[in-house]
Formats: C-alpha cells, sequence, structure tokens
C-alpha cells in the first residue's frame, strides 16, 4: 500500500494586534510551518499531512481561531510518501 504525503499551503488574514497568538496557535498544530509573514496581518502556512482530512481540520481550527479574519486554502499536492525525490 502506498503511503500518501499531503502538502498545502494556506493565507490567513488575522488582525494585526492579535497575529502572535495566532501564529502561535497555528505552529502548535502537528505538522504547520509558517513560511511568510507580513505585519498587516497576512499569514502564508505550509502543511504537511497523511491525509486531507487532517489539512481540513486544520484549516477549519484556523478559521476559528480568535483574531483570525480568513483562511483559504491555497494549493494542495497528493504526493507518494516513499518517492525518494521528496
Amino acid at each position: 500500500m502506498t503511503q500518501e504525503l499531503h502538502i498545502s499551503s494556506l493565507l490567513v488574514r488575522s488582525n494585526p494586534d492579535h497575529m502572535a497568538m495566532v501564529q502561535d496557535s497555528i505552529l502548535a498544530m502537528p505538522g504547520a510551518e509558517i513560511s511568510q509573514t507580513d505585519p498587516s496581518g497576512k499569514i502564508v502556512v505550509l502543511f504537511e499531512a497523511d491525509s486531507d482530512r487532517k489539512i481540513g481540520d486544520a484549516l477549519t481550527k484556523i478559521q476559528l481561531l480568535d483574531g483570525v479574519a480568513s483562511a483559504a486554502l491555497v494549493f494542495h499536492q497528493i504526493c507518494d510518501a516513499q518517492d525518494p525525490a521528496l
């Protein structure tokens, strides 16, 4: 059986006053990494997970965080986790 690796990126818009709290909450999530931020409240989040369900669940959790105005899935790719090119 082939094990899948799901890679995705999200664009999060937060209230600039709550940005540090939002970033801390995101970084506490398994598989999350913050790629870029902007002082206006924009946060680019990268996720790796073994299922699309985990990506969807993480997106929902981020959307419900205090201080988050919006969060959207921008990119999603499914790879073979056994691929040596990864």
